[in-house]
């Protein structure tokens, strides 16, 4: 075939790609798995990264990871059925219903609170209680108007209280606060049927029920008191629309409650003990509800969410000062389109100057991860190429990301420096949309030239399709030694449209910004 002169200056193929499938599938179109995509501002040039990788941080447990949290300078992490604090078991809780969300709170003893949507407790530093549907309560925090059940009477004269005697199993509306030490028992504003997510604010701490009524810890005994939930009066219910409720959270000096197919916000209207502190915010009414609470994260006071409403399907959504941004793309919404959401996991986590949203769809074996700073979508995956299985996250001065394995016991360290998972490779695979050369007509390569930095043992494997993806069309991979001046592929074939695969397995850094294509263009 005839064949142009040589082009004098090389075409350069960008290797910023994010999904771009046509359809529900992942195997056809450009996608970057196990990697990033960054912009140096000033150079306008974009590179791609690999992801950080991770290092065992602590020992390993037993059991499937259901949540850790960073609170007062220590890592408190759920396996299995027991609570640890950093690596010492201090509790037992609920491992049937999920990943626990978290929260915590002020005030003279200072407690850590925790929740799966069925079971609840908190951690003063000492104790593990749970929080239940009735409440046992001492002496010197009833409430004046409650109605209680003398449980065990101790050093405390509850007939001056509104009892008729000192007598255990004798039912009594509070006249005042007691003093001493019995206690009595009585119906619990906690929800006997609530969902994940806790909000503090303004020294209250509220979780909601499934019904959308929002409920508050006890303020008429004082603030940060969310061991005590008997002030039936303190709920307010997210009416606008007749939805169910989903999660609860919580952005800047706003509560708010994402139901089905709305979410609703409130504020600190500092109604006085006898109704819930909190008013809705007028006009502040987004129309987006939540597909899962496993799906929230929250990154710089950034919510992040799989979002539905009555008409449209799951999209992600960005939350920032109440205003909600669509953030995944159209192909990222055909994937969401045909996706099984009824087991998910997400997670959030700052790294040098990016923002990760991560969103499992666990029966659909994939994870899709949006970076808040430079609005790309990539895919990762553990170490076999199943979805990446870091299912909860935290962060700790000094340490860093500490992530948390779905089922093999462990916590990690995330970090750039860490070139494997733990001692396995991270695969990064990069594919490029079909390339033409902006012509019709055959090229033919005769030199590929592979823009990225050097890097001792780091070789690329490279392999082309000039059939739209077909997977037995595939042309055996090439390897490229990423350690020398000029990494080069020579002889590289003919084609009218061609996709390139680039994998990238080895323990090592992974930057890379472009290949410079050498082309000879023909007459046909």
């Amino acid at each position: 075939m005839a064949q142009a002169q040589s082009v004098v200056i090389p075409q350069r193929l960008p290797l910023v790609v994010e999904p771009e499938n046509r359809d529900e599938s992942t195997w056809k179109d450009a996608k970057l798995i196990n990697g990033y995509v960054e912009l140096n501002d000033k150079m306008k040039q974009y590179w791609v990264y690999k992801r950080p990788g991770l290092l065992q941080y602590g020992v390993t447990h037993v059991g499937a990871g259901l949540g850790v949290y960073n609170w007062q300078g220590n890592i408190y992490s759920i396996f299995a059925d027991k609570l640890y604090k950093d690596d010492v078991e201090i509790g037992t809780v609920d491992s049937a219903h999920g990943v626990y969300q978290w929260s915590s709170s002020l005030g003279d003893t200072p407690r850590l609170q925790l929740g799966n949507g069925f079971a609840a407790y908190n951690w003063d530093g000492t104790t593990l209680t749970p929080i239940l549907t009735t409440a046992t309560v001492t002496a010197g925090d009833f409430i004046t108007g409650v109605e209680y059940t003398i449980l065990t009477v101790g050093t405390t004269n509850f007939t001056l209280i509104g009892a008729a005697s000192n007598t255990i199993g004798v039912v009594f509306t509070a006249t005042g606060p007691g003093t001493g030490d019995g206690t009595a028992s009585t119906t619990s504003n906690f929800p006997a049927e609530w969902v994940k997510g806790w909000a503090y604010l303004d020294g209250t701490t509220y979780v909601m029920g499934k019904d959308a009524y929002i409920h508050g810890s006890d303020t008429a005994v004082g603030m940060n008191r969310p061991d005590l939930w008997v002030d039936l009066l303190n709920t307010i219910g997210a009416q606008i629309e007749p939805d169910a409720g989903v999660c609860l959270a919580k952005q800047l000096v706003y509560v708010l409650a994402l139901k089905e197919w709305s979410t609703e916000v409130f504020y600190d209207a500092q109604n006085p003990p006898g109704a819930s502190p909190l008013a809705p915010v007028q006009g502040a009414k987004i129309n987006y509800g939540c597909v899962s609470a496993d799906t929230v994260q929250e990154i710089d006071g950034i919510l992040l969410w799989l979002a539905t409403n009555r008409s449209s399907t799951a999209q992600v959504i960005l939350v920032e000062n109440l205003k909600p941004t669509v953030v995944s793309t159209k192909a990222i919404e055909r994937l969401l389109g045909e996706a099984d959401f009824s087991s998910v996991a997400s997670f959030g986590l700052k790294y040098e100057g990016h923002r990760f949203y991560g969103l499992t769809l666990k029966n659909n074996n994939l994870t899709l991860v949006y970076d808040l700073a430079d609005r790309m979508w990539s895919q990762w995956t553990g170490p076999t190429g199943d979805y990446f299985p870091c299912i909860a996250n935290t962060y700790l001065a000094g340490t860093g990301r500490v992530l948390q394995h779905e089922t093999n016991g462990k916590l990690y360290k995330m970090d750039s420096e860490y070139t494997s998972d733990d001692g396995q490779v991270i695969t990064v695979d990069l594919y490029t949309p079909n390339y033409d050369g902006d012509v019709r007509r055959r090229k033919q390569v005769t030199m590929m030239e592979f823009i990225g930095d050097r890097a001792a043992g780091s070789v690329l494997q490279v392999r082309f399709n000039d059939a739209d993806y077909v997977p037995d069309k595939w042309t055996n991979f090439r390897f490229v030694d990423m350690n020398v001046p000029k990494s080069t592929l020579t002889n590289c074939g003919t084609f009218l449209r061609r996709a390139t695969h680039i994998r990238h397995a080895c323990d090592t850094r992974l930057r890379i910004q472009a290949i410079e294509l050498q082309l000879d263009i023909g007459t046909l």
